[in-house]
Order: structure tokens, then sequence, then C-alpha cells
């Protein structure tokens, strides 16, 4: 039993290492240092960060951060672009099982809302990306503009136009988003805040209330039925 543990770990040692030969060295070094960079603007926020300190936090030179990006908006460039596949990443699953856009509406704001709750200085970090890193902000508006597009066909949203209610969305769930990280809402603030949202979209008020409290799939980790 001992013989057959002891292979095992060196068989998944080899192919861990295999894993990273295969990663070019470069491309490595890069991601150390966008990851050092999320650690960096989280605890410090961009404007007062320097690539210094991302470098010294990756474990490289100043010279190396360079030979990997141009300047500091460019590193900023690449910290949205990861923080937006771990976004899309986490909205993967509920978007299979949820049918109606009422229901993804709800899941998503509230997934933000938890990221707040949970990892404020993260928090702190997509809302100051929203501003430093448009991509970020027009990535995010296109998954909410297709959420109300559904719910539209569905006959559960009744809005006077497209770009106004994403509008409504971006700005009550940043602003939400930015009072939890700072600690200023109590537990239960999620709810009034999608509740809010989703009855600004035209959804009945009793329905709304009921998706904002029940209708999380993802941010738990289960589902919870309505």
């Amino acid at each position: 039993m001992a013989r057959t543990k002891l292979n095992s770990k060196r068989n998944e040692i080899a192919l861990t290492t295999g894993h990273e030969k295969r990663v070019p060295k470069r491309e490595r070094t890069r991601q150390k240092i966008i990851a050092s960079a999320i650690s960096v603007f989280s605890a410090r926020g961009i404007a007062s960060s320097s690539l210094k300190e991302i470098a010294v936090d990756a474990g490289v030179t100043v010279g190396t951060v360079y030979n990997h990006f141009k300047g500091r908006t460019d590193v900023v460039a690449a910290v949205s672009v990861s923080i937006i596949r771990e976004l899309e990443q986490r909205a993967l699953e509920s978007r299979r099982v949820l049918p109606r856009g009422a229901e993804r509406m709800a899941n998503g704001c509230l997934r933000y809302l938890a990221i707040a709750r949970q990892t404020p200085k993260r928090a702190m970090l997509i809302l100051e990306l929203a501003v430093n890193a448009p991509d970020l902000l027009r990535t995010i508006g296109t998954v909410v503009r297709s959420d109300i597009q559904l719910g539209v066909r569905q006959k559960d949203f009744r809005i006077f136009g497209e770009t106004a209610a994403v509008d409504l969305v971006h700005g009550v769930v940043m602003l939400g988003m930015r009072y939890i990280a700072l600690g200023r809402m109590p537990a239960g603030y999620e709810q009034s805040v999608v509740a809010t949202v989703l009855q600004g979209l035209g959804l009945p008020a009793k329905r709304a209330l009921e998706l904002a409290r029940h209708g999380a799939v993802g941010t738990t980790g289960r589902q919870r039925r309505t």
C-alpha cells in the first residue's frame, strides 16, 4: 500500500513537472507578474501602486517587468483581462442551469455583491478597473445586455431602452459593491439591491424579492430553489 501511494505521488509530480515544462518560461514569468499586480493593486489601489512594488512582489527586476509590459497601463490592461476570465468562469455554471433572464440577472448581481462581502479589496479593484480599463465594463455589459434581452423576450422585463437598462444595473450594483466593501452595509443589504434592480427592469415586486432572496446559483456552490 505504501509503495502504491509513493508511485502515485511520483506520477503526480512527474505530470505536474511535465505541465510546467510545457508552459514557456516567459509565459510563466508574465503570469507571475500579473498575479503580483493583482495583489499589489488590491492592497494599494492602481493609482498608488508602482511597477517597482509589483516587481518586488513577483521576485523579479523592474527591467523584467518592462520586458513583458510597456508600462503600468499595459499591466492594468493585462490584469483586467485576467479578472474578466475569472468572472466569466464563475458565471459559466449558473448560466447553464438558469433558463430565464430574470434568474440570470439576479444570480449575476448577487455574485458581484458576494465578491464585495467576501473579498472587499478584490471588489474595490474591480470597481477601479471599471474606470481604468473600459474593456472590463464592456465585457460585463455584454452579459448584462444579453440577460436583459432574454428577460424582455420572456416578458419578465419591461424596459424603455436597453442601454438605459444596462446603465441601471451597472450603477446600482457597482454602488452596492462599494458600500459593502467599505463595511457600511449589514447582511441582507444584497437582497435589497437585487430586488431593486429587478423591479427597475419591470419585474413585479413580489417576484423580484423572491429571486433576490432565493435565486442564487453559484454564489454559495449550490442551487437554491424558489
